[in-house]
C-alpha cells in the first residue's frame, strides 16, 4: 500500500495546479490543430461534410445519399450546420472544440487509475499525437469524434470496478453504442467487456457469478439500444429503415469481407507502420514502459504468497493494458489499415504512456544520476529521447513549413484534394442554389464545397465494386434523365462509363477557362456545362 499512499499525496499537492495545467494542454492542443483548419478535405471528409448538408436540406441518409458510415458523424455535422455556415473551416474548428472534451476524457481515465500527475501527463500525449499529420488527426474523419465516447465507456468501466456500482454498465453500453454510431469499429469495447466476464467465469466457476454477469450483460444491452433509439425513429418516420439496415449491417458485411481477403501484403502493412511510428513511436514506447513499470508493484509479497494490493486496481490494470490490444483489433478489422483508422489507439496508448513517463520521471527523481548510471535506466531514457527525437523531425514541417494544400500532398501523395476544393468553389459560383451537380468519381467533397446537390444517390462510386443488388450504371442513368445537372463532373475516365458519356455527348459542352487547364496538369478531370434546350 505504500507506493499508492505515495502516489496519493503527491497528487494531492498537485490538486491546486490541475486545472492549470489542463488548461496548458488544450491551448496547446487547439494550437497544434488550428494549423491544420485550412487544409482541404478528403473524400470521406467531404462525404460527411455533404450529408450533414445534405439532412438541412431534405435528404435522407441511406435513401438519398448513400455511403456506409453511421449516422452519428452525419448528424454531428448537422448540428455544426444549425449554428454556423456550412463550411470546412468551420467543421475544422468544431473538431479542434470537440477534442478539447477527447482530452479530459483521457485525464479522467488516467486520473482514476493512477493519478492526477499521470492524468496530465496522459492528456499532454494526446493532445499531441492525436493530431498526428501521418494519422491525418487533424481533420473531420470520423475517427476524431469516436474517440470521446469511446473513451468515456473506459472510464465507466474503471468507476465500476473502483465502486462496485452497476449503473456503470448501463452508462458503458451506453458509450460504446454512441461511439458505434461514429464508427463501427467501436464495437471492440463489447469485445473486451466480453473478455473481462470470460476471466471472471474462469476465475470463480460458480453458478451464481454465471448469473450475476447475465444480469449486468443486460444492463449493458440496455444502454446500448439507448443511442440507437432517435436514428431508427427518424429513419422510421423517413420510411428507410430498410436503408439503414441494409447500408449499416448488409453492405457493411459485404465489405468487410472483400478487404480481408484483399489484405495487403506483410510488406505494405509494415511499411505503413514504419511511418506511423516515425509519428508516435515514442507514444508506444512510453505506454510499453507503463506496462512494465507498474505490472510488479500491482502485488505484494505476504507471507511468501502474493496478493493484490488493491483488488479493483489490480485488475483495473490488467484491462488497461489489454485496452490497445482490442483497439487494434478496431483498426484491423477494415481490412486497410488507413492513416486515420490508428486514431483509434491513441486513447488508450496516451493513458498508459502517462503512467509510464510519470513512473520514468519519479524513478529518476528518485536516484537521481544512480538511475541513469543503470544499462537498463539509461537505454530506456535513450530510446525514448531518440523516440521523441524522430517524432518531432517526422512532424515538425507540417507545423512549421507547410500550408494546407502542402500538407494534403504530403499526408496522401496527391494534390487531388487541392484541385476538387478548387473545383467546388468554382461550380459554386457559377450555380444557383437549386441547381444539381453530378460528379463522376469518388469526390463528394466537390458537391460540398459548392453546396449543390446531386441528382443520384452516390456520392462515391466506389461502393458499386461491392455486388449491389441493383444495377448502379441504370441508376445513374435514370436520375440523370429525370433530373439534368447544371454540370457533370468527370474525375474518372469517362470511357469507364460510356453510357454517360453518351448523356454527356447529346447536350452538355466541355468547360474551359486558363485556371481549369492549369490545374488539370495536376489532376486529370472535365468539367460539362449543360447547354440551353
Amino acid at each position: 500500500m505504500k507506493f499508492f499512499q505515495e502516489v496519493t499525496t503527491t497528487n494531492e499537492r498537485l490538486h491546486t495546479y490541475t486545472p492549470l495545467l489542463l488548461m496548458a494542454v488544450m491551448v496547446l492542443t487547439w494550437i497544434l490543430r488550428m494549423n491544420f483548419w485550412d487544409q482541404p478535405f478528403e473524400m470521406d471528409e467531404g462525404a460527411y461534410g455533404y450529408m450533414g448538408w445534405g439532412m438541412h436540406n431534405g435528404l435522407v441518409p441511406y435513401r438519398d445519399m448513400y455511403d456506409q458510415k453511421p449516422p452519428g458523424i452525419f448528424v454531428l455535422n448537422s448540428l455544426v450546420f444549425l449554428l454556423f455556415e456550412p463550411t470546412a473551416v468551420n467543421l475544422k474548428i468544431f473538431a479542434s472544440i470537440y477534442s478539447l472534451a477527447s482530452v479530459l476524457a483521457v485525464f479522467m481515465v488516467t486520473r482514476r487509475l493512477a493519478g492526477r500527475e499521470e492524468g496530465c501527463l496522459a492528456a499532454l500525449l494526446y493532445g499531441i499525437f492525436s493530431c498526428g499529420p501521418n494519422i491525418q488527426g487533424g481533420g473531420v474523419n470520423s475517427e476524431v469524434f469516436m474517440v470521446l465516447p469511446f473513451t468515456l465507456a473506459a472510464y465507466s468501466l474503471l468507476k465500476l470496478l473502483e465502486t462496485g456500482s452497476r449503473k456503470n454498465y448501463l452508462y458503458f453500453g451506453f458509450w460504446t453504442s454512441l461511439a458505434c454510431t461514429i464508427k463501427q469499429v467501436a464495437a471492440v469495447n463489447f469485445l473486451w467487456l466480453a473478455c473481462y466476464f470470460v476471466i471472471l467465469i474462469w476465475q470463480r466457476r460458480q453458478l451464481d457469478t454465471v448469473s450475476r454477469i447475465l444480469a449486468n450483460g443486460f444492463l449493458v444491452v440496455i444502454g446500448a439500444v439507448i443511442p440507437w433509439l432517435p436514428f431508427l425513429l427518424y429513419f422510421y418516420e423517413k420510411d428507410a429503415l430498410g436503408s439503414l439496415y441494409f447500408w449499416q449491417v448488409s453492405f457493411n458485411l459485404h465489405y468487410i469481407a472483400k478487404n480481408q481477403q484483399n489484405l495487403a501484403n506483410l510488406s505494405g502493412f509494415l511499411a505503413r507502420m514504419k511511418k506511423i511510428l516515425s509519428e508516435n513511436g515514442f507514444l508506444w514506447l512510453a505506454a510499453f514502459a507503463g506496462i512494465g513499470f507498474r505490472w510488479p508493484v500491482m502485488q505484494r509479497t505476504v507471507g511468501g504468497s502474493k496478493q493484490a494490493t488493491e483488488s479493483w486496481q489490480r485488475t483495473a490494470w490488467i484491462l488497461m493494458a489489454t485496452w490497445p490490444i482490442f483497439s487494434f483489433i478496431g483498426v484491423a478489422l477494415g481490412g486497410r489499415f488507413f492513416p486515420h483508422y490508428f486514431i483509434q489507439i491513441i486513447p488508450s496508448l496516451a493513458v498508459l504512456g502517462g503512467v509510464g513517463l510519470m513512473d520514468l520521471i519519479r524513478k529518476v527523481r528518485n536516484r537521481g544520476i544512480d538511475f541513469l548510471r543503470r544499462p537498463a535506466g539509461f537505454g530506456m531514457v535513450l530510446i525514448l529521447t531518440l523516440a521523441f527525437l524522430l517524432s518531432v523531425k517526422t512532424d515538425a514541417p507540417f507545423y512549421f513549413k507547410y500550408d494546407g494544400m502542402q500538407i494534403s500532398f504530403h499526408q496522401y501523395d496527391t494534390p487531388l484534394f487541392s484541385v476538387t476544393r478548387y473545383i467546388g468553389q468554382y461550380l459554386r459560383d457559377r450555380t444557383e442554389l437549386n441547381d444539381l451537380i453530378y460528379v463522376w468519381g469518388a469526390s463528394p467533397e466537390i458537391n460540398f464545397y459548392a453546396l449543390r446537390k446531386s441528382p443520384n444517390p452516390y456520392l462515391m462510386h466506389t461502393v458499386a465494386e461491392y455486388n449491389l443488388p441493383w444495377d448502379p450504371g441504370k441508376q445513374v442513368l435514370e436520375s440523370l434523365h429525370r433530373s439534368p445537372p447544371k454540370y457533370v463532373v468527370a474525375m474518372w475516365k469517362m470511357t469507364d462509363f460510356p453510357a454517360l458519356q453518351d448523356f454527356v455527348n447529346e447536350s452538355y459542352r466541355t468547360e474551359t477557362t486558363a485556371d481549369l487547364e492549369l490545374l488539370k496538369k495536376l489532376i486529370p478531370f472535365e468539367i460539362y456545362q449543360r447547354e440551353v434546350q
